[in-house]
């Protein structure tokens, strides 16, 4: 009859204490830790460079300050004639829509829009679209800046922003199947 021995738990956990022991004897556990710092390094680096290209892209399409553009007709004495030429702008986080209705300079209007807080604040676009929202047939201006939409509605020959109560009569039109 063959006897055969094992090493006890207590055995045990000295055989990984000292094989431990050895590699911070051989200066891989080091190795290890100064790889994971450069890599938590690099990563903050990457975040930032990507941050930094999207800004100069931003900065190529829509200059500094930020300026988006839109032209069509919106019923403001545009008819037949040169459409209304619609910009928004970001001035050092304030959001601005000029509205040049029918290429008439001498009718332009400013459209006061929301300040912006945070360190990008004057690096955010600020992007109009035109699109009738409340299906009056009229075409309204919609500014969306950092995911958020703001909407004009065309009443009147002018753009005015939206009240409480059309906000809620729009959610629910637009949230019916």
């Amino acid at each position: 009859m063959a006897v055969i021995s094992r090493p006890m738990a207590s055995e045990r956990a000295s055989v990984w204490g000292y094989r431990l022991l050895r590699w911070l004897k051989r200066g891989l556990l080091l190795k290890i830790g100064m790889y994971v710092l450069a890599l938590a390094v690099l990563v903050l680096v990457a975040q930032q460079g990507s941050t930094y290209l999207q800004q100069q892209v931003d900065t190529m399409r829509y200059g500094f300050p930020r300026v988006a553009q839109i032209t069509g007709y919106v019923g403001h004495g545009d008819a037949h004639q040169m459409p209304t030429h619609i910009m928004t702008l970001n001035m050092d986080g304030q959001i601005s829509t000029l509205v040049i209705p029918g290429g008439d300079i001498n009718r332009l209007s400013v459209l006061a829009g929301p300040y912006l807080v945070g360190m990008d604040g004057p690096f955010a676009v600020a992007l109009p679209t035109l699109r009738d929202v409340n299906q009056d047939g009229h075409v309204d201006l919609l500014v969306t800046v950092r995911g958020e939409t703001i909407v004009y509605l065309n009443q009147d020959g002018t753009f005015r922003l939206l009240t409480a109560e059309e906000r809620v009569e729009l959610q629910e039109v637009w949230s019916e199947p």
